[in-house]
């Protein structure tokens, strides 16, 4: 090998080493940066009203204290992000699903950051929520002027939605603006030792649980203590949440609602409703009946089943809907 070529590969790997150097200088500055001790919180329902407005304060780094700047990012309604602990957001008036970002920052830190998304609705009949059955027939809550609807299935009169009453329990996803459309979540003390259901109506018992299956059976009686083959079917609806099916399809379970019960697969809540289970899969429905002293019984849907099983929970310990039921008068 000559000398220009020696000269030359001097040069290369001379290049080699400065880059490797340079690569390594640019990673210890990278890691110089600290990071941040806490986590961003701030608190916004899942769902709102569309066009509704929502202030929130975003909280939670409690290092560093100095320098601390909260940013907010919320698609669909801010282009640019906003520099602020506190923000007020007016959602835009129509049905959709927004990311609310919250992100900390701070010199010499890395960036921290939560982000929730939210969903607008419409609680007019037929427009976020839809394929329900709708009955003629109504009854006024006097507590505080809610509207419920019923169906007469046997001899019995069922609400064909949840109960909402506000003054106990707590509305699904722990979203306020759902109660109209979804009811809220009892614990089986809230429901029956405090009788949530309005004037005249009561929490279903076992044999009013009875007579729905033998209505929904054809005039056959069944027992409480099974599964009712094909009534989960009868008694779901196939509905849709702003476009969005709400019980996935499954061949075993086509959610006919043969008698306008309108069954939703809400899923179930524990303690404050901190977060929610079976959404989207189960419906819970609490029963009158104890099955002993410390739990009560239940009946559910799930969503690949076309049948409408019992179980028991602890009578304060989970939170199910309800259904209110009465005698028809024509029955007394």
């Amino acid at each position: 090998m000559n000398l220009f070529h020696k000269i030359g590969w001097l040069f290369v790997f001379a290049a080699l080493l400065s880059g490797l150097f340079a690569c390594k200088e640019a990673e210890e500055e990278e890691d110089t940066s600290e990071s941040m001790t806490g986590v961003v919180t701030f608190k916004i329902p899942y769902y709102v009203l569309k066009g509704e407005t929502v202030t929130m304060t975003a909280s939670g780094i409690l290092y560093p204290e100095k320098e601390l700047t909260y940013r907010w990012f919320v698609s669909g309604v801010y282009a640019d992000s906003l520099s602020t602990p506190t923000i007020t957001v007016q959602f835009p008036d129509s049905l959709g699903a927004f990311t609310v970002t919250a992100q900390a920052y701070a010199p010499g830190f890395y960036l921290s950051s939560n982000a929730v998304t939210v969903t607008t609705i419409d609680t007019t009949w037929n427009t976020s929520l839809k394929g329900l059955s709708r009955s003629d027939d109504f009854v006024v809550d006097e507590r505080d002027g809610h509207v419920y609807r019923y169906v007469t299935i046997g001899g019995l009169d069922w609400f064909s939605q949840n109960l909402s009453y506000q003054g106990t329990g707590v509305p699904y996803q722990a979203s306020p603006a759902t109660a109209p459309l979804f009811g809220s979540f009892y614990t089986w003390n809230e429901a029956v030792s405090e009788n949530v259901c309005p004037e005249g109506w009561s929490v279903p018992t076992r044999e009013d649980w009875e007579s729905l299956a033998e209505a929904m059976n054809g005039g056959h009686r069944l027992p409480f203590i099974d599964n009712w083959a094909g009534l989960g079917a009868k008694a779901s609806a196939d509905a849709y949440l702003n476009e969005a099916r709400m019980w996935p399809y499954s061949p075993d379970n086509l959610h006919t609602n043969d008698f306008g019960w309108n069954a939703l697969p809400l899923g179930q809540t524990f303690g404050k409703g901190e977060s929610f289970i079976g959404i989207n899969n189960y419906g819970f429905w609490w029963c009158a009946t104890e099955k002993d002293a410390a739990n009560a019984y239940y009946r559910y849907i799930w969503y690949d089943r076309s049948d409408f099983p019992m179980s028991y929970s602890g009578k304060n310990d989970m939170r199910a809907s309800v259904r209110c039921v009465r005698t028809h008068p024509q029955s007394l």
